[in-house]
């Protein structure tokens, strides 16, 4: 994938309503994520209540969290690779990630349903980035 595809990606999400997009060719993969914009002055103002009508509470809110890289090096799935709507525990090892040809344990600190999965058997990766996202079940 070279550059002016990834520009390509930015300006598609940009337009649209979508606040992410992940795209995986090969062993090739980009996350893009919209940043949240400066507000101004004008716009810092209070709203009143009438403004917004809809009001929506934490619960009702879909909570995913993800599961990030600890560090860099090349991730290895752990007994078989983890598929979308697998179950995972708090403490569940979920991968391997080899680096300067150690192993080291990717352990879940979430438990939930996966509901999206970010990475392949053998991708390198960096630290901090997202590997699965976990979803209430």
């Amino acid at each position: 994938m070279d550059l002016n595809k990834i520009e390509e990606l930015i300006k598609l999400l940009e337009g649209s309503r979508v606040e992410e997009i992940s795209v995986r060719k090969g062993k090739f993969a980009v996350q893009i994520k919209k940043g949240k914009k400066a507000k101004s002055s004008a716009a810092s103002k209070p709203r009143a209540a009438t403004d917004n009508p809809r009001v929506e509470s934490a619960e009702s809110q879909p909570k995913e969290k993800q599961i990030l890289a600890p560090m860099v090096g090349v991730f290895h799935a752990a007994d078989g690779p983890i598929k979308l709507g697998s179950r995972v525990t708090t403490g569940q090892v979920v991968g391997t990630i080899e680096s300067m040809k150690l192993l080291n344990d990717v352990v879940s600190n979430l438990s939930g349903v996966v509901v999206g999965v970010f990475v392949d058997d053998g991708m390198p990766v960096e630290y901090g980035q997202a590997l699965y996202t976990i979803g209430e079940a």
